[in-house]
C-alpha cells in the first residue's frame, strides 16, 4: 500500500498523535496513518488517489495543528519522495534574553513560594501545598495541546448530539461539554480517593513520601520544560501510558466519557495520580484529582481549548508564562522532596552545633522540667511550627506537648524518622514521649518536608541552659 509522509508542528505527546492520527484517518483516501511526536512526521498509508497536501493541511489546522512548508525530500518506506521542511516541526533556539527573562521569572516565583507563610494570600498554600498545584496543572493542562485528545472527544460527542437532536437549542447542546466536566471530576475523586487508600494500604514511609515528592518534581519540571520548549531533546520524555489505551475510550455518554478520561495518556494526570497515590487517604487523594480535574474544566467548557486562547502567538504567550509556573512548582517539590530526604534517611550523630547563649534562651522558652521529664511544648499552625528547635538531655524522658491549631493543614503530618514516629496531629494537645539515648540532631517535619524542626541532643546539663 503506498505511504505518504508529511511533517506536523505543535507536536508534544502521545495525546497529540492519536488526536492528529484520528484528524486525518477522517480524509477519504487514507487508511492508515502513524503519527511520532519525536520527530515531528506522519506516515499515510492511503488507497487510490494521493490524499491532497490542502486536504491534509485543513484536517490539522481544525485539530490545533500545522503542516509543515514543502521544501526539502524525504524517502518513505516505499521510495517514494514528498518535499517536507522539517523546521516548522522542531523548536526553534531562543534568544539569550528569552532563557534571562525565564531564569528570573523562575527564581521570583520559587522565593514567593518559599516566603508564602509571610504572605497574606498565603494560606491556601500552607493549608495544603498539593492542591494550588493540582489546580495549577490543571488550568495548564486544561487548555494545552497534549489535552486537545480530550477536547476532541467531547467536541465529537456533542456534535453527534446535535446531529441526532436538530431541534435542541444552543443551552441543550452545551449539555454534553457540562456533564462531561462533572463526570471528570466526580470520577477523579472517586478514583483519586482510592489511588490514595492504596498508598495508606502500602503505609509510605517517610522516606517513601520525599521519594514520592522528588519524582513528582521531576516529572512537574520536565513538564514545565516541555511548554518552554527550551530543550527539544526532552521530546523522547514521556509520561504517558501507550497511546493505544487513548483509543480504547469510544463511547456516547459524556459523564462516563469524562469518568474513564482518568486512563488517558497525559503527563499531567499521570503527575497527579502519582501524587494522590503519596497522600495514603482517601479524601486527600480524591480531592487532589478532583482539583485538577476542576482545573481543567474552563479550557473543555472554552470549547477548542488551546483555539480559545485566540491564535498561535497568544497561545505561545500562555504556555511560556503556564511553563514558567509549572517549573517554578517542579523545583519546589524538588526542594522539598529533599529536604525531607535528608531528614528521613537518616540520623547525624556528629552533627552538633552547639546554640549561641541568645538561641539557647529562645528556643528553650517552650521548655520546662517536671519529675526528671523535660517538658516541651510547641504550636502547630498553618504556618508551621513555632518554636521548632529545641536543646534536650540525652537519657533525660522528654514529654512533647504539641498544640494542633490547624489540624487539617500540611504541618499537622508530622513525622520524626529517628524516633519512628509519623502521626496525624489532631484538634488541641498530642502529647509524644521519648527517651533521646544519643547525642546529635533528631529532626522533624512535616510529611512532605516544608515545614521542619529539630532537637539537639546533648549529653552535658550546662549545654540546656
Amino acid at each position: 500500500m503506498p505511504k505518504l509522509v508529511v511533517p506536523i508542528s505543535g507536536l508534544h505527546c502521545k495525546a497529540c498523535e492519536i488526536l492528529t492520527e484520528d484528524a486525518l484517518r477522517e480524509i477519504k483516501e487514507v487508511s492508515k496513518v502513524n503519527v511520532n511526536h519525536k520527530t515531528g512526521l506522519a506516515e499515510i498509508e492511503y488507497e487510490g488517489d494521493e490524499p491532497k497536501i490542502a486536504e491534509i493541511k485543513t484536517a490539522l489546522e481544525e485539530s490545533g495543528y500545522g503542516l509543515g512548508k514543502i521544501k526539502t525530500r524525504i524517502e518513505n518506506k516505499n521510495g517514494q519522495n514528498l518535499n517536507c521542511d522539517l523546521t516548522e516541526t522542531r523548536h526553534q533556539p531562543k534568544d539569550f534574553s528569552f532563557y534571562i527573562t525565564v531564569i528570573a521569572a523562575v527564581a521570583i516565583i520559587y522565593l514567593l513560594l518559599n516566603r508564602t507563610t509571610s504572605l497574606p494570600f498565603g494560606g491556601l498554600l500552607e493549608q495544603n501545598f498539593s492542591w494550588p498545584l493540582a489546580i495549577i496543572v490543571g488550568l495548564v493542562a486544561g487548555v494545552s495541546t497534549c489535552l486537545a485528545l480530550v477536547g476532541g472527544l467531547v467536541l465529537s460527542l456533542a456534535a453527534n448530539y446535535a446531529q441526532n437532536h436538530p431541534e435542541a437549542t444552543k443551552k441543550e447542546k452545551f449539555r454534553p461539554h457540562i456533564f462531561f466536566n462533572l463526570g471528570r471530576i466526580g470520577g477523579f475523586f472517586f478514583l483519586g480517593g482510592i489511588l490514595g487508600v492504596i498508598g495508606s494500604a502500602f503505609k509510605l514511609s517517610p522516606l517513601a513520601n520525599s521519594l514520592i515528592t522528588i519524582i513528582i518534581g521531576f516529572v512537574v519540571l520536565i513538564l514545565g520544560l516541555k511548554l518552554l520548549e527550551i530543550f527539544p531533546s526532552l521530546a523522547r520524555f514521556d509520561f504517558s501510558l501507550p497511546k493505544k489505551f487513548g483509543k480504547i475510550i469510544k463511547i456516547n455518554d459524556p459523564f462516563v466519557l469524562g469518568v474513564l478520561t482518568f486512563f488517558l495518556p497525559c503527563g499531567f494526570t499521570q503527575a497527579m495520580q502519582i501524587y494522590a497515590l503519596g497522600t495514603g487517604n482517601f479524601l486527600q487523594g480524591g480531592l487532589i484529582m478532583a482539583l485538577f480535574a476542576l482545573g481543567t474544566a474552563p479550557g473543555f467548557l472554552g470549547i477548542g481549548g488551546l483555539s480559545a486562547l485566540g491564535g498561535k502567538k497568544k497561545s505561545s504567550a500562555f504556555f511560556m508564562v503556564a511553563g514558567i509556573i509549572v517549573v517554578a512548582f517542579g523545583i519546589f517539590n524538588l526542594a522539598n522532596g529533599y529536604r525531607l530526604f535528608k531528614i528521613s534517611s537518616g540520623f547525624d550523630f556528629n552533627k552538633i552545633a552547639l546554640k549561641t547563649e541568645a538561641e539557647t534562651k529562645n528556643t528553650n522558652s517552650n521548655i520546662e522540667e517536671e519529675d526528671g521529664v523535660r517538658i516541651i511544648r510547641m504550636k502547630e499552625t498553618n504556618r508551621g511550627y513555632s518554636p521548632n528547635n529545641f536543646t534536650i538531655l540525652k537519657g533525660q524522658p522528654v514529654k512533647f506537648i504539641i498544640d494542633a491549631q490547624a489540624p487539617y493543614s500540611c504541618a499537622s503530618a508530622l513525622v520524626i524518622p529517628y524516633l519512628k514516629i509519623q502521626t496525624q496531629l489532631k484538634p488541641g494537645e498530642n502529647i509524644l514521649e521519648f527517651t533521646p539515648d544519643k547525642v546529635g540532631e533528631i529532626p522533624f517535619s512535616c510529611s512532605m518536608g516544608m515545614y521542619t524542626g529539630q532537637f539537639l541532643v546533648v549529653d552535658d546539663k550546662s549545654q540546656l541552659r
